[in-house]
């Protein structure tokens, strides 16, 4: 395996990257982790004349609360973002997504920012951040704007970002009182990206489920909210879960070297109610 010559540049800022990208057009591609570009340059699925490398930014890498959000740098690490405790006790669903990417070496190197930029829709921060309702900072150097999570994650590999345009920043709610929350996937090795996960967050009340999100990816060409099941959970209990959550609408899971349709719809059936169980015991526990 041999990687295709490229020009190499580097960028000390988002605008001055943006910069570049206008300059060589589709013929570019940003790198900070490299966790995605490389492998998908080294098998020959992107052939860029440049590389802007925006790794050496100083801005980007900050994790903030204010106002009831948890504010994280797109250049920010998955083994910062898994570890940083002002995340873990403000949004714990997302930290533990970051832990469960890839392996040690990919969390020390990948970037928040380029996960949401690749996504995979079997990836685990894209799903998260579509469970938790996030929005995204995105800049082409001149103007900035924001966009949900839901509305980013277009398709397979497929965003709203412009060709010009990069995520700086995202933006979470912080985890209120009474939530609980859960994340379970199934690969087919540790590491591997998901044939199915689950986001889920519940609030119980009065011993009742009063608010929920729930998300799923590896099964659909992005991640997407189960809209259905969560109606149907309004004004359950929790030893009901099992008669609430029906058969698992809004997906459209595909056959690939990695699992059958049937058994990736199965898995995400499995999914939802363990990781509704345990939000569930989560919240019960807050309260």
């Amino acid at each position: 395996m041999f990687t295709r010559p490229f020009r190499y540049r580097r960028s000390a800022s988002f605008a001055q990257a943006c910069d570049l990208l206008r300059e060589h057009g589709d013929e570019s591609k940003i790198i900070a982790g490299g966790q995605s570009l490389m492998p998908m340059i080294n098998l020959g699925l992107v052939q860029p004349e440049v590389v802007i490398d925006i790794s050496g930014v100083p801005a980007g890498r900050e994790i903030s609360v204010a106002d009831g959000y948890l504010s994280v740098g797109a250049l920010t690490t998955h083994t910062r973002l898994a570890a940083d405790p002002l995340a873990r006790q403000a949004q714990p669903l997302l930290p533990a997504a970051a832990a469960r990417i890839g392996n040690v070496r990919v969390r020390n190197v990948g970037t928040l920012g380029g996960s949401l930029a690749h996504s995979d829709p079997a990836a685990e921060l894209p799903l998260v951040m579509v469970a938790l309702g996030a929005s995204y900072e995105l800049t082409d150097g001149r103007t900035t704007r924001t966009i949900r999570a839901e509305e980013f994650h277009r398709s397979f590999l497929t965003t709203d970002l412009a060709e010009d345009e990069i995520v700086t920043s995202v933006s979470v709610p912080v985890l209120g009182p009474g939530w609980g929350w859960s994340f379970a996937e199934v690969s087919r090795r540790d590491g591997d990206f998901a044939l199915a996960a689950v986001a889920a967050l519940v609030r119980i009340a009065d011993g009742i489920i009063v608010e929920s999100r729930v998300a799923a990816c590896g099964v659909a060409d992005r991640p997407v909210r189960l809209a259905d099941i969560e109606t149907s959970l309004s004004g359950a209990r929790p030893d009901q879960l099992a008669d609430r959550v029906g058969p698992i609408r809004g997906i459209s899971p595909v056959s690939d070297v990695g699992a059958s349709a049937e058994h990736r719809a199965h898995l995400c059936g499995v999914l939802v109610l363990r990781a509704l169980r345990e939000a569930s015991e989560r919240s019960a526990e807050a309260a």
